[in-house]
C-alpha cells in the first residue's frame, strides 16, 4: 500500500469520524436536556416565576448561542436541535439569551399559558389607574433586579412630587409594601426625599429573593441604589445579594417592618387608610 493511499484512507476515516462524534455528542446532550425537562415537569417546576424566554421552534436554527449566553448553566439547552427552557423555575429573566440569538427566535414574556398573567396597567411614572397607588418591580411584569431597583426609585420620585406641598397632619406621605429590591430602593429614595414613610413586608427582607434556592444566581448586571450608589457586582448569587441589601438597610437606618402583612387598603376622601396585621 502506497503512502498516498494510506493518507487517503486516514483522511477519509477522519472525515467520517469527526461528524459522527459530533452527532453522537449532540444526541447525548439532547437526551440529557430532554430528561432534565421531564424531571422538572414531574416535580412541578416547569413554570417560570418571572420574565423568561419563549423560543419559536420554526425560527430557531439550533446555533446554541443562547445556551452559551445564559449565565446559569443547565437552564436553556438544545433538544433535537432546538433551544428549550429545560429548568424553567430557575430562570431569572436576565434576557441575555434573547440578545445572543442570531435569528431573533427568542421573545421575553411574563406569565405562561398555564399560570396566566395579571399585570396591572401603569403610567409612565409607575402610577396605576387607581390614583395614589404605584407599583414597581416584578408585579409590573419585569423581573430583572436592576430594573426593579430603578422602578422603585422612579416611582417614589413621582410620589414625592405629588406630596411635596402636603406636610400637615400626622398622616404618612407613603406606605411601601414589600421589601424586595424595588421596595428597598423605594425606601432609600423616600428617605433621600425626606418623606414620612414606612415599609412593611409580610415575610423577610429581600422579598422573592429570600425564597430562592441556595446559591441561585439572581443578578447579572450592575445596579444603582439611592443613597448607596453604584453596585458593581456581576453574576451575584442569592446570599451575597441578601447580605448587601441587609447592609444597606442597616447603614441607612431604614425602618423595614418584617412579618407585617397588609390586610386592607381603603380610600378615605383624599387619603388612604392602610391596615396591617400589627
Amino acid at each position: 500500500m502506497s503512502i498516498e493511499t494510506l493518507i487517503y484512507i486516514v483522511t477519509g476515516a477522519l472525515v467520517v469520524l469527526f461528524p459522527a462524534l459530533y452527532v453522537w455528542n449532540a444526541k447525548k446532550s439532547s437526551d440529557k436536556a430532554a430528561k432534565t425537562l421531564e424531571t422538572s415537569t414531574i416535580a412541578g417546576l416547569d413554570q417560570p416565576v418571572s420574565l423568561h424566554p419563549v423560543i419559536d421552534p420554526d425560527q430557531c436554527i439550533g446555533s446554541g448561542s443562547c445556551t452559551k449566553a445564559c449565565p446559569e448553566k443547565g437552564i436553556l439547552q438544545l433538544i433535537n436541535g432546538k433551544a428549550a427552557l429545560v429548568n424553567p423555575s430557575r430562570c431569572i429573566g436576565h434576557g441575555q439569551c434573547q440578545a445572543a440569538c442570531p435569528v431573533d427566535a427568542i421573545t421575553l414574556v411574563f406569565g405562561t399559558e398555564k399560570r396566566g398573567v395579571d399585570i396591572p396597567h401603569i403610567k409612565g411614572n409607575f402610577e396605576t389607574n387607581v390614583p395614589g397607588i404605584f407599583i414597581a418591580g416584578e408585579l409590573g411584569g419585569m423581573g430583572l433586579i436592576r430594573n426593579a431597583v430603578s422602578q422603585g426609585r422612579q416611582a417614589v420620585e413621582a410620589v414625592a412630587q405629588q406630596v411635596k406641598n402636603d406636610k400637615s397632619g400626622e398622616a404618612l406621605d407613603l406606605v411601601i409594601i414589600g421589601a424586595g429590591p424595588a421596595g428597598i430602593s423605594a425606601s432609600l429614595q423616600a428617605k433621600k426625599e425626606g418623606m414620612r414613610f414606612v415599609t412593611v413586608d409580610q415575610e423577610d427582607l429581600g422579598g422573592t429573593i429570600f425564597t430562592y434556592p441556595r446559591q441561585k444566581l439572581v443578578m447579572v448586571q450592575p445596579m444603582e441604589l439611592p443613597l448607596h450608589g453604584l453596585v458593581k457586582l456581576r453574576e451575584v448569587e442569592k446570599e451575597p445579594l441578601l447580605e448587601l441589601l441587609n447592609t444597606v438597610v442597616r447603614d441607612h437606618e431604614l425602618d423595614i417592618r418584617e412579618g407585617e402583612r397588609v390586610t386592607e387598603i381603603k380610600r378615605d376622601k383624599t387619603n388612604y387608610r392602610v391596615t396591617t396585621t400589627k
